[in-house]
């Protein structure tokens, strides 16, 4: 990057960065969204030990193609854990996503891990520790966390339970995922398993998983099926079989198209507390070229709608649609239709927020992370500068205040130093 004549480098402009927006946006946010942005690069001295692996359960999330990944002795762990160092940082929760061309690495020095920024150490690392429900056997002789890894450095046990989406079939698939060239890449880690999860293994993991008390709550998540009814019926059963199991123990987390409110109805009456209704961008023209399935099938309007009814039923807090930060800003000679400043972008997004709030929703971020095998991956867009993401919470915590809703239900405490959401860095802000 130049700067008044200067070419400076990344740990220079992160450090301009910090400055920028000192008493803002916190210094563990802005640098947690740049190695989301980036990725991390691991030197092999540093994968030695035992960790949680990375499950590579819905999406790769990395920089990298898989054969790349495959590469490596060891694989990188699921989640690491920064801190302390030059910048002075609280415990900052991170997802692990590979890149070998990062200016972000993990190495080991004087025994001790820490990350490197240009070659120069500024904070220590520690990996995500293997949860105390890993390794047992299911009656099929699966492990528990084939089917039920865990997220949120192990506070969600996570499970996927349809791994590909039918969008895919007909090529209408949102242009930022890569779900089905993950389940394709990596789909070997859970050799007895195909697209679809058993519900009774799903089941059996949950309630294993739910034995360990570092467990907060559990996931049910998966591709998109196009049939509205087949969908809800499909991640109903999921819930119903998971709840017999539990008898509420856990609390859960559903994460679907946005289902009609009939059905919503089912899965509330069922267990569920809290809802994803994923809309991914807000911008009107941008939702129908980035999401053409969601679109074509549900379309806009309707998304906005459903998910207003949800609230309605599941309680302020308890429905969070997901935005995916940053892809408003996808631009390339290919798709020419990303925002091409900041503040068009925050601007766009900022009014989605506002008007899912003022319907009582409360609406969650994961930072965009730019896969090879995604359609966006295979061409060429350019992700957002790192300053979309503090000016997208200063505007989200501005709405948050003046509509006075809470943080998004199910996800755990938020604050710098506490959170645990590893994929983005609006609760670390």
């Amino acid at each position: 990057m130049e700067q008044n004549g200067k070419i400076i480098g990344k740990r220079e402009r992160i450090e301009a960065t910090f400055d920028r927006y000192s008493g803002e946006v916190s210094r563990e946010a802005i640098i947690k969204d740049d190695i989301l942005l980036h990725g991390l690069n691991f030197s092999e001295r540093s994968l030695k030990g035992a960790y949680q692996e990375k499950a590579y359960y819905l999406f790769t999330f990395d920089s990298d193609r898989p054969e790349v990944v495959r590469e490596r002795p060891a694989m990188i762990p699921q989640e690491i854990c920064i801190q302390g160092g030059s910048y002075g940082l609280r415990r900052t929760i991170i997802q692990s996503r590979h890149s070998k061309d990062s200016p972000y690495s993990v190495d080991v020095l004087d025994g001790k891990r820490v990350l490197l920024l240009d070659g120069v150490p500024v904070a220590d690392v520690s990996f995500v520790p293997r949860p105390a429900y890993y390794g047992q056997e299911l009656r099929d002789g699966m492990r528990v966390e084939e089917v039920a890894p865990a997220i949120y450095w192990g506070e969600t046990a996570d499970v996927t339970a349809f791994r590909i989406c039918e969008y895919w079939n007909r090529g209408k698939q949102c242009l930022f995922c890569d779900i089905n060239e993950n389940f394709r890449s990596w789909g070997h880690l859970r050799k007895g398993l195909g697209a679809i999860v058993p519900e009774d293994i799903v089941a059996e993991s949950l309630e294993m998983a739910s034995r360990d008390q570092g467990v907060k709550r559990y996931l049910i998540t998966g591709g998109a099926i196009l049939d509205s009814r087949r969908e809800w019926e499909f991640y109903l059963r999921y819930i119903q079989r998971a709840e017999e199991s539990l008898s509420r123990k856990l609390p859960s987390r559903l994460n679907t198209q946005a289902l009609e409110p009939h059905a919503l109805e089912r899965f509330y009456e069922t267990g569920v507390d809290y809802y994803h209704p994923n809309i991914e961008v807000w911008d009107r023209r941008l939702f129908s070229l980035i999401c053409p399935g969601k679109e074509e099938n549900i379309g806009r309007d309707e998304w906005i709608r459903r998910t207003a009814e949800a609230a309605r039923l599941f309680g302020t807090g308890n429905v969070s649609p997901n935005f995916v930060a940053g892809i408003e800003m996808a631009y390339s000679q290919a798709f020419p239709h990303g925002f091409r400043n900041v503040e068009e972008a925050v601007r766009s997004t900022a009014e989605g927020i506002e008007i899912l709030m003022q319907n009582e929703i409360v609406p969650k971020f994961d930072t965009w992370g730019l896969e090879p095998l995604s359609w966006f991956g295979r061409n060429g867009v350019s992700i957002p500068p790192l300053e979309y993401y503090p000016e997208l919470y200063i505007r989200y915590k501005e709405l948050k205040r003046e509509y006075s809703m809470p943080w998004p239900a199910g996800l755990g405490e938020a604050g710098a130093g506490v959170s645990k959401v590893p994929a983005s860095a609006f609760m670390d802000a």
